[in-house]
């Protein structure tokens, strides 16, 4: 019996180095908040754009510099910061199938030349909404809970501020990493979606948001079947929060020619035209971040990240109207830099 027990615990010894090497433990990192249960959460994004190049040309002649004022020294300054509460009322399958959300406060400040602007806030500010998911639409219904207000603010929502689909589909070890390809990787950059239709404007001002919703909503579908994210699992850090890092680099191109002409043919211009107009933005992007998974608790607790960004804007103009004929030509370029993060309480 001694010689057998001495032959197990020297066989575990020399396993051991083997088995440490293999680490074969694996974590599971899934959405199954408690049922009832609720955070705080605080999200912040700050940013900076800079114009590092405008050229305009009326009728071959390019606009002189100094025409342009103070525009090209300008840079233009954002902070934002959205408070809610979530409450998981009912969870499964890796998503919430009820939650409320108040919207406890919003702000927003926009500072360039040294002035400073601070656009009206939403109307849903003191409100709790419903995210109810209807499994025949396969989509989730919104409503108000409490509070009251328009619709339209209730159709840019987006239910996941846990960015559950950053999750791995399966259980991981330190190391592992997979992708996150498509429309779920863009759901990154408005967490929570937006407070109002991204086209309600200019459904308000020129009546073309179902049309643009139309026209633009396929491309950017299009342009975002390559854009992907690169996860990493990094395993727990000093506080025991599960460390998911994550990296991207990619290019989004949009062509607005059609919608610029819906748009001006919706104006009673009083005057007859004929107008050949083309208008293209282009945007290269390029950031990292991590996010904080609670394994315990089944949800977020922190996100930040940090991205640069460019863009390019190319419009061209061919009019004919009242006898005269006329051209322009327009390139404007930005780059700046975004911080978003999010705490959790």
């Amino acid at each position: 019996m001694i010689i057998r027990t001495r032959h197990l615990v020297l066989s575990a010894l020399l396993a051991s180095p083997l088995l440490l090497a293999l680490d074969l433990r694996r974590d599971a990192l899934t959405f199954h908040p408690e049922a009832g249960s609720s955070v705080d959460k605080e999200l912040n994004l700050t940013g900076a754009m800079y114009i590092d190049d405008l050229l305009v040309s009326l009728d071959g002649e390019e606009m002189p510099a100094e025409m342009l004022g103070e525009v090209l020294d300008t840079a233009l300054e954002i902070e934002m910061s959205q408070e809610v509460t979530d409450q998981y009322v009912k969870s499964a399958d890796g998503k919430a199938l009820v939650l409320l959300r108040t919207f406890n406060d919003m702000a927003m400040s926009m500072t360039a030349g040294g002035e400073s602007q601070e656009p009206e806030v939403s109307e849903l500010i003191g409100s709790t909404v419903k995210f109810t998911w209807n499994e025949e639409e396969e989509e989730y219904d919104i409503t108000y809970e409490e509070g009251s207000g328009d619709d339209e603010d209730l159709e840019g929502l987006d239910v996941d501020m846990d960015f559950t689909y950053l999750l791995p589909d399966d259980e991981v070890k330190e190391g592992d990493s997979w992708e996150v390809v498509g429309m779920d990787a863009f759901r990154m950059f408005a967490p929570g979606g937006t407070v109002s239709a991204p086209t309600e404007a200019l459904d308000e001002d020129l009546g073309i948001g179902d049309l643009a919703d139309e026209i633009l909503l396929p491309q950017l579908e299009d342009a975002l079947e390559e854009f992907t994210v690169e996860c990493t699992y990094k395993g727990e850090d000093d506080d025991g929060g599960s460390q998911i890092v994550f990296e991207y680099e990619g290019e989004i191109s949009l062509d607005f020619s059609e919608l610029v002409m819906a748009a001006l043919e919706e104006q009673e211009l009083g005057l007859e035209f004929d107008a050949d107009i083309t208008m293209t933005l282009d945007i290269e992007v390029e950031g990292k971040g991590s996010l904080t998974w609670d394994a315990k608790a089944g949800r977020a607790s922190a996100f930040e990240m940090a991205l640069d960004v460019m863009i390019l804007l190319d419009a061209a103009a061919d009019i004919e109207a009242a006898g005269e004929a006329h051209t322009a030509e327009g390139t404007l370029e930005l780059s700046g830099e975004l911080e978003y993060e999010m705490s959790v309480d």
